[in-house]
């Protein structure tokens, strides 16, 4: 059985590896038989913890210093319109934003909006042309700051590849993966992580995980509530009982 944009995966497509080659867009989502979810990714290093979550590892920064770039409209954008070029002056490969997103930020009754890349030119390192897979339906002037983010499952890595404290914990990987490899991550679904701390449901009314720095989960009152810091939430516990564990539904997503 299979969904419109979501694929039917075998219990042995989540399970494997691909090379080079992928039949579905970076991003895509799969399913597996129980419910559970899966992003179609892409690693941009080898990760050797399957039980640890990994992460996004393009960067957001104010600039145009980042992985995705924060810049002004070289040309105007018309209603009907299917292209924008900015003014991002990084050097960019082709397709370098495919499949990621463009945002306008206006906080007028223009904006926020929020569109789909399917294409991007290569950019020599002074503007970027981008194509949208809609027709814009607001103007946007020449001059006016825009937002662009490559695909968020496009470069995924092991926590600390960035910045521990400043990543996005993007999958479960489920298995050693090869850097330039595709794989399913899991986003949704039963899954058994490692734990920096407390186990789990070993004391009354301790259910509810968030992720650690590293990838590993912590119990939300010893990650959050104590530390006054708000940690990314991982899911809770499937099993009763008091003895501790670590088999959670998680919720990435």
């Amino acid at each position: 059985m299979s969904f419109p944009f979501m694929a039917a995966l075998s219990w042995r497509a989540t399970a494997t590896q691909y090379v080079s080659t992928k039949t579905f867009r970076i991003g895509a989502e799969g399913m597996t038989e129980d419910g559970s979810l899966y992003r179609l990714c892409k690693s941009g290093a080898a990760i050797t913890n399957p039980v640890a979550a990994a992460i996004n590892r393009y960067r957001w920064l104010s600039g145009v210093t980042g992985d995705g770039a924060e810049a002004a409209l070289a040309a105007a954008i018309a209603v009907g319109d299917v292209d924008f070029t900015f003014n991002d002056t990084n050097s960019r490969a082709a397709d370098y934003y495919k499949d990621g997103y463009y945002v306008d930020p206006r906080s007028s009754s223009a904006g926020p909006t929020t569109m789909h890349i399917w294409k991007s030119n290569a950019g020599a390192g002074t503007s970027v042309k981008c194509y949208v897979s809609a027709p814009f339906t607001q103007t946007n002037a020449s001059g006016n700051t825009v937002q662009a983010y490559p695909n968020p499952w496009g470069n995924v890595r092991a926590a600390g590849a960035y910045s521990q404290g400043y990543e996005h914990f993007c999958c479960m990987p489920g298995m050693p993966i090869t850097s330039g490899y595709y794989f399913w991550g899991k986003v949704k679904g039963p899954f058994w992580c490692w734990v920096t701390g407390t186990w789990p449901g070993a004391a009354q009314n301790d259910r509810d995980c968030c992720f650690w720095i590293d990838g590993t989960i912590k119990m939300q009152d010893e990650g959050i509530n104590t530390s006054a810091i708000s940690l990314q939430r991982a899911g809770y516990l499937m099993f009763s009982g008091n003895y501790g564990d670590s088999f959670l539904m998680i919720q990435i997503e």
